[in-house]
């Protein structure tokens, strides 16, 4: 088995998504790159139809 190295990738978005990356990297004081991925990384919440088991 190889290893290999992740490749670089390009993915275009909105102007409205490249602001919330935008905005997400100022306050981690990280790069655009870093901001997402945190948000990757973090769970998504639950709603609150899911929280109600009747």
């Amino acid at each position: 088995m190889t290893d290999s190295k992740p490749g670089l990738r390009a993915i275009e978005v909105a102007d409205d998504v490249y602001d919330v990356l935008k905005r997400t990297a100022g306050s981690r004081g990280t790069d655009i790159n870093g901001a997402l991925r945190y948000l990757l990384e973090v769970p998504t919440p639950r709603t609150a139809d899911e929280d109600d088991e009747d």
